[in-house]
């Protein structure tokens, strides 16, 4: 079982993600891969949209293999982001994103989008201290959240929307596992 947490920054995704793990006995991962951490604050700060997208298209790639090993050595898995925020923030962003480009990689059983108002997010992310990343794409974040439905609607893929501001990540967990129990997704 594959579930993916998408959404723009400060909705809560790595708080419900460190939950979801627990309750479900499930490993959570976070996109992108480990080994990419060293380079991303250099390419967050100074590539350009299109080498932007190629580097996180390319840790896509990487955590699907990674995704898979845990998932064939009978794990659930609860990721932190996956392709479908590589691919919204970067067409947002102007980059030759494109759906065939993660055609080869493992699709979620699941997909939670969590969202938020403009002005809760940015209270969070100030609270939080903002990235390179964060100050680049702060004035495309309300297209960013928009766009995530229009997405996830064109790619036909099973998901949910939680709102997380006027749910605790307590509940917003308890709405996730009731999903999975309605579609029966073990």
């Amino acid at each position: 079982m594959l579930i993916a947490l998408e959404g723009a920054d400060g909705c809560g995704k790595t708080t419900l993600s460190e939950i979801l793990a627990q309750r479900l006995g499930a490993t959570r991962y976070s996109s992108p891969p480990k080994k990419y951490l060293k380079a991303r604050k250099k390419i967050d700060e100074s590539a350009s949209n299109e080498e932007r997208y190629q580097f996180y298209r390319d840790g896509i790639y990487d955590a699907h293999h990674e995704i898979m090993d845990l998932i064939e050595n009978g794990e659930k898995v609860i990721t932190d982001r996956y392709w479908l925020t590589t691919y919204t923030y970067h067409k947002i962003m102007g980059a030759s994103a494109s759906k065939e480009d993660f055609d080869s990689v493992i699709k979620p059983d699941l997909t939670v989008i969590l969202a938020l108002s403009y002005d809760t997010q940015v209270k969070r992310m100030m609270h939080r201290g903002m990235s390179e990343a964060d100050h680049r794409d702060f004035e495309k974040q309300q297209e960013v959240a928009r766009a995530f439905y229009n997405n996830a609607l064109e790619f036909n893929i099973p998901f949910i929307v939680i709102d997380t501001q006027f749910f605790s990540a307590s509940q917003c967990a308890d709405i996730t596992i009731a999903a999975l129990n309605i579609g029966a997704i073990t």
